[in-house]
């Protein structure tokens, strides 16, 4: 009879396609590990603290050239299986931290989202197994990177809420980048007119320009 060491299959890591071979904590847990230990090294683990219109952010990461990288492969190159090498070293963590949170995520491109087959922030938080409601739109088409800083303060009139029933409840905004927080300060300007109980923030990383 085989050991159940046996049956399991070999681990490939997402990103340098190498065996896993890790005898960490995390990998005896985590049978399902998709990033080798050498490559999750390769991430600047920033773990930073800081507020936006005065509610809790957290960043994981730096936004150094290798973030950039696997995000492009991941949004540029459509690498579907990229989706959960971002989270995975801190799943339990945040599955605790944000516990009966409900996740908005940030709205995207929807022409960049049709490209791709997918909407990459939705797919990057999906892990954490929480409701997630999509309820906030870009009113028209348009990406932060077209625009000049001031600009970009007036994002608020580029983005609506649906009709829906936030009251009470605690939610997590969520994004892949967080560059002048923009975005983000819309985000908490609409959901607040929803009366939740609490907001949060929950980005990969932010870029020095933030810093």
């Amino acid at each position: 009879m085989r050991s159940k060491q046996s049956k399991r299959k070999t681990k490939i890591c997402k990103i340098c396609f190498k065996n896993i071979e890790d005898n960490s904590f995390h990998c005896l847990l985590n049978f399902e590990t998709k990033i080798c230990r050498d490559c999750f090294n390769k991430f600047k683990v920033e773990f930073a603290h800081f507020k936006i219109s005065n509610k809790d952010v957290l960043s994981l990461y730096e936004y150094d050239e290798f973030m950039q990288s696997m995000l492009y492969q991941f949004k540029g190159c459509f690498d579907y299986e990229l989706k959960d090498i971002f989270l995975e070293y801190f799943l339990y963590y945040l599955k605790i931290k944000y516990h009966n949170y409900i996740i908005v995520p940030a709205p995207s491109y929807i022409k960049s989202d049709e490209i791709r087959g997918f909407n990459h922030v939705e797919e990057i938080y999906k892990c954490l197994h929480l409701e997630m409601n999509k309820c906030i739109h870009k009113t028209m088409d348009f990406k932060q990177s077209d625009y000049h800083k001031d600009e970009r303060e007036k994002v608020d009139k580029k983005l609506c809420i649906d009709d829906v029933n936030l009251c009470n409840k605690k939610v997590l905004i969520v994004d892949d980048v967080c560059t002048t927080g923009s975005t983000i300060k819309a985000m908490i300007k609409l959901l607040n007119s929803k009366n939740p109980k609490q907001i949060k923030v929950l980005v990969l990383s932010r870029t020095k320009e933030k810093n």
